[in-house]
């Protein structure tokens, strides 16, 4: 299926649960941090492994917590395209405009993170 595919099977699972209501968005804002802390647990977990990537295949318990993440990462985007649809927002018209944002910019990734050239 396509993102839109199931953007729009969670709009209408959301409308069935009578949760798509402008009214409900402070409350679907704190179940999606409570998501992104479950998805931060599991992430969190598979670095207490220390698995490295020559033994993922191997490790059950690393596939277990790999898949563990996804589907944190699947409740994160759930909540998200719920509030999103609450708020009348299009997540992909966001993303449109945040990677227009972000393609101009120049400067470089400094401890796994990226710094703007004017904050260098």
């Amino acid at each position: 299926m396509t993102y839109e595919e199931l953007e729009q099977l969670v709009i209408s699972w959301g409308i069935d649960k009578d949760l798509i209501k402008r009214e409900n968005a402070d409350k679907q804002f704190m179940k999606f941090i409570e998501e992104v802390f479950e998805f931060k647990s599991e992430f969190d977990y598979l670095k207490i492994m220390g698995q490295n990537t020559a033994d993922v295949y191997e490790d059950y318990e690393y596939i277990e917590t790999q898949e563990n993440m996804q589907l944190e990462m699947g409740d994160v985007l759930v909540t998200l395209i719920i509030l999103s649809a609450q708020l009348d927002i299009d997540l992909v018209e966001c993303l449109e405009m945040a990677y227009e944002k972000i393609s101009k910019r120049k400067g470089k990734t400094i401890d796994g993170i990226f710094v703007k050239e004017e904050d260098l």
